[in-house]
């Protein structure tokens, strides 16, 4: 079944079709290997990564790997706030979630409650680029060094973004390990895939024999794929919104724990759509950082607005944190009234979660996430976005707020 983002894209951010059949012609041109090898070890400055169909399947090797390593360590710190795949396949891996607040100067964790929650029993963290913005990974990654602990980076909505003030330094290999999704909704969004990325030679020998173990997907999945490609090339098109949103079934908006997921090599074709679109990355990304600086702009008298870290950057989606959770409903009413695209991301902390919280038995109040899941908004920067679309945003937020 097809499974739409939770908020619809503009039309802009379609997979145009012409580099859907580039792809399937050399895929099937060249069934036997599909090398995108080379594209990938330039955008990413790193030499080991491995492709499975998800990033939490890219998660779970990753981990798997690292227990391998380190048996003896059983747990592995997330931010409370975040998406539930994390914990699904740390479970997956026999291993225990444990939850950490994060911070609003860059969205990573609470230093100091990481440092206190860090233990001889921790295996590995996972520092999460929330919206694609880079969190604290040196203080992180020096913390996990004194405790002999992994780090593993989340960029699941980070792929191509860097350090700040350090374009070099690409997020994803700057720790141990990372893993990047190219699911729907992504900076490079195909649907379908992940990349485990290991900057160590010899978790990558380990994690490799891992993968050499696994299976291949099944050969109607690739039919399934297709399907599901131009199902959502045409749904994605404003005008067609309005079907897709009232089907029920297919739970858009909705954040759910899902603890079974498919683990087995990826299969050619979406290496080759991966292999196509990486080109039109910097300029996707550019728009990003555009749109989210005329935001800011836009944005910068109101007061009851949350102050973001810096003005101008190319997130994922852009963070609105107004004051309250009854005003940031309130203004959510009106933004999605008007279709701009305005969505909720997580609703709660993951030991509020159903279905997950009956797996944590954690009460912990954690503040500042559940401020963060309270009273954001996200605000679409991608290159589908208009400029009736922002003009509508500035005036809806100007007349709900002021």
């Amino acid at each position: 079944m097809l499974r739409f983002p939770a908020s619809l894209p503009p039309a802009g951010t379609r997979i145009p079709n012409h580099k859907i059949a580039h792809a399937l012609l050399t895929a099937v041109r060249h069934r036997a290997i599909v090398d995108v090898n080379q594209s990938l070890k330039e955008f990413l400055n790193t030499n080991h990564f491995l492709f499975l169909p998800s990033g939490r399947a890219s998660l779970w090797l990753i981990l798997k790997a690292l227990s391998t390593i380190k048996p003896q360590k059983r747990e592995v710190i997330i931010p409370a706030y975040t998406c539930p795949a994390l914990a699904s396949a740390i479970l997956r891996v026999g291993l225990k979630p444990v939850l950490v607040d994060i911070n609003f100067q860059n969205f990573g964790f609470d230093n100091k409650r990481l440092e206190k929650t860090l233990g001889q029993n921790t295996l590995a963290v996972v520092l999460v680029h929330l919206f694609g913005f880079p969190a604290n990974i040196d203080d992180v990654y020096k913390f996990c060094k004194e405790k002999e602990t992994f780090l593993v980076e989340d960029c699941a909505q980070a792929f191509g973004n860097s350090v700040l003030g350090s374009p070099e330094r690409k997020l994803g290999v700057q720790a141990d390990a990372g893993f990047f999704s190219f699911g729907r909704g992504k900076p490079l969004s195909i649907l379908h895939g992940g990349i485990a990325a290991v900057c160590s030679g010899d978790i990558f020998e380990v994690a490799n024999d891992i993968y050499l173990n696994l299976g291949r997907p099944k050969k109607t999945g690739f039919l399934r794929y297709i399907m599901d490609l131009g199902l959502y090339n045409v749904f994605s098109r404003p005008s067609l919104y309005w079907i897709p949103e009232r089907l029920p079934f297919l739970h858009l908006g909705e954040t759910i724990y899902e603890p079974d997921f498919e683990i087995h090599k990826m299969s050619s074709f979406p290496k080759r759509l991966i292999d196509v679109m990486i080109g039109s990355m910097k300029q996707e990304q550019d728009i990003r950082e555009k749109n989210s600086s005329w935001y800011t702009n836009a944005f910068k008298d109101i007061g009851y607005i949350r102050k973001l870290p810096v003005t101008s950057f190319p997130y994922l989606r852009y963070p609105l944190l107004v004051e309250n959770g009854e005003l940031r409903n309130r203004l959510l009413v009106q933004l999605r009234s008007r279709g701009t695209g305005a969505a909720l991301f997580y609703p709660c902390t993951l030991n509020r979660l159903p279905g997950l919280s009956e797996v944590l038995y954690d009460n912990t109040v954690y503040e500042n996430s559940m401020a963060m899941a309270n009273t954001l908004i996200t605000l679409p920067v991608h290159s589908g976005v208009t400029p009736q679309v922002l003009d509508t945003i500035r005036s809806v937020v100007y007349q709900t707020i002021n």
